[in-house]
């Protein structure tokens, strides 16, 4: 393989890590379109950045961040907006955003369309360089504050009830969240990202017992997927993000079927 690719496949292998890292909560919250969600923010904030003349990341990265603390100010035990609804109205708003973007941009409609399908063959040394860094950042945040994370996924009212700072925690988890989707949108793309926050965090659930387990085994499944399917477009001349997101969902259809198979597995 040339030298050229090496670079491509430790961005995929570093993004899929940490977007199976975030869907192992994302999923276990229940919460599965929060990726998608704050992933059309980031597209939003691209696209008008680029209509103001400012660079797209700050655009991408301003709109995750405001759309993970929108997110995060939904007060579960105090609200009686329902943690999902208010995620469809945010949701429903980034994509008005989205497409309101693209119809005022008189030119570069394709390079918009392109941040839906992403293009990790053009990765760039800084950007793998800091989404290694995210990704670091984010195995702390994870080890730090283990413990309230694993209330979280039980339950937001009752972690809060039990005095752990859940929201300042929740906040923090949809910020990396945000920044983790605006930083891997060119490569991965919009709607590819967000099967690599699920089906390997799906499959996961269906393989392992406890929570240490889950995790590494969804984050391995996730750099599985994105390498594994970049080696498949790479050989057959496929597109990638298709390949990534056929090779994820082939693997959470295996361990739905080793789960029924196996009886140590199915009792868990």
């Amino acid at each position: 393989m040339d030298a050229f690719f090496y670079p491509v496949l430790l961005a995929g292998a570093v993004s899929g890590a940490a977007a199976a890292f975030l869907g192992v909560f994302i999923v276990g919250m229940r919460m599965p379109f929060i990726g998608t969600c704050i992933a059309h923010a980031a597209m939003a904030g691209t696209i008008f950045a680029s209509l103001l003349g400012v660079h797209p990341l700050v655009g991408a990265v301003g709109f995750s961040i405001l759309t993970a603390l929108s997110l995060a100010a939904i007060p579960p035990q105090k609200s009686r907006l329902d943690t999902n609804v208010g995620l469809a109205i945010v949701f429903s708003l980034m994509l008005g955003l989205t497409f309101l973007g693209m119809g005022l941009a008189e030119s570069g409609r394709g390079d918009m369309l392109a941040l839906l399908w992403g293009s990790i063959l053009f990765v760039r040394k800084g950007t793998v360089i800091t989404i290694t860094v995210l990704a670091a950042l984010l195995a702390v945040f994870g080890l730090v504050f283990n413990k309230e994370l694993k209330a979280l996924l039980f339950s937001r009212s009752i972690a809060a009830a039990t005095g752990i700072h859940e929201r300042f925690v929740y906040a923090g988890f949809l910020m990396l969240c945000g920044l983790t989707l605006a930083l891997n949108l060119e490569m991965i793309g919009g709607l590819m990202i967000f099967s690599l926050i699920t089906n390997p965090a799906a499959a996961a659930y269906q393989l392992c017992k406890g929570h240490t387990a889950v995790v590494l085994m969804s984050v391995l499944l996730g750099m599985f997927s994105a390498t594994a399917g970049f080696l498949l477009s790479l050989y057959w001349n496929l597109p990638t993000g298709a390949c990534i997101v056929l090779v994820s969902t082939l693997i959470f259809a295996a361990a739905a079927v080793a789960r029924r198979l196996m009886p140590q597995l199915s009792n868990q």
